[in-house]
């Protein structure tokens, strides 16, 4: 699990988000603006149904948590990936990040998802622009296994291998802009790429939505006719045993630490939503301050304490 941050929760915001949540990691995610930030929670939800639908994802939720923050500073002070997925115009770009940049980890990799903009002009004035670099993920994201890297004149080697193993390790593919003129897929290679992923999905576990099973190549561990069948269901329960096993360890490991501080325990329910992610001190801090639920947004009215046996 790798602790992101997400800055802007516009679409390429949440989609992103929701990306790296669907692939195990902890999420953060801040916007300027207040609506855009509330709303970001219910938008993410209508992306997990549409994936559960698609049979890109098999469980109701995301194995990663992803909490929506009114702070800059508490949304990347502990990340080790920062994506910055804002509005693509240079002075907006260029002043968040240098106040990201000096408010963040000192090893905190920088990213900016920009179609236009000259990635040496966005970093021009950040803290230690070798851990800074240009990443654009291709709408919607979630299938679309390219992801175009772009390399400032300071970006260090180690850099970029951090952000390779990262994103290999999502199942995604770097590749370098070739010419002046951005990659945009058309809807016809939105559609071949999600085909691709889900065939590759059912070949490698065997679940996804039952009316595609006849559609796609035969999955298999090598296995023949007779009795294969068999065995092969039987290595299908064990997948879906070690998934589920690996999603609650996931669970359990974000349930434990306060989202704003990192340091003290989950002890209180934050009412209506009764979301459980905050320790008592920093709950009264947000509510004192008429901040909303990191989790689902809502306004906090009261804080209940919890006390664990």
């Amino acid at each position: 699990m790798v602790k992101c941050a997400v800055l802007g929760c516009g679409l390429m915001g949440c989609k992103i988000a929701g990306e790296l949540a669907r692939q195990g990691h902890r999420v953060k995610m801040t916007d300027s603006n207040a609506e855009v930030l509330n709303s970001a929670y219910q938008r993410m939800e209508e992306d997990k149904q549409e994936l559960l639908r698609e049979g890109l994802l098999m469980q109701g939720a995301f194995p990663g948590q992803v909490l929506c923050l009114s702070r800059l500073e508490e949304t990347v002070s502990d990340a080790e990936f920062i994506f910055d997925a804002v509005h693509d115009n240079l002075d907006t770009k260029s002043d968040l990040l240098e106040k990201v940049s000096h408010v963040c980890q000192p090893e905190a990799v920088i990213s900016t998802n920009t179609l236009h903009l000259d990635v040496n002009e966005v970093f021009a004035r950040c803290a230690k622009r070798e851990r800074c670099l240009g990443l654009r993920f291709l709408f919607p994201v979630y299938y679309i296994p390219e992801v175009e890297i772009n390399p400032s004149r300071d970006t260090s080697s180690s850099t970029t291998e951090r952000v390779r193993c990262l994103l290999e390790d999502m199942g995604k593919t770097l590749f370098f802009r070739s010419g002046g003129n951005p990659l945009i897929l058309t809807e016809e290679q939105r559609e071949e790429r999600r085909r691709v992923v889900l065939e590759q999905l059912h070949r490698s576990s065997g679940f996804g939505r039952a009316e595609q099973a006849n559609s796609v190549p035969a999955l298999g561990w090598g296995g023949g006719g007779g009795g294969g069948g068999y065995h092969h269901s039987q290595q299908l329960h064990q997948v879906h045993q070690v998934q589920q096993q690996q999603l609650q360890q996931l669970l359990q490991q974000q349930q434990s630490e306060c989202a704003i501080c990192l340091d003290r325990a989950r002890d209180c329910l934050l009412s209506p939503c009764h979301h459980l992610a905050l320790c008592c001190t920093c709950a009264q801090l947000l509510h004192s301050r008429r901040d909303f639920c990191p989790v689902c947004r809502q306004p906090i009215q009261d804080v209940i304490k919890v006390y664990h046996t």
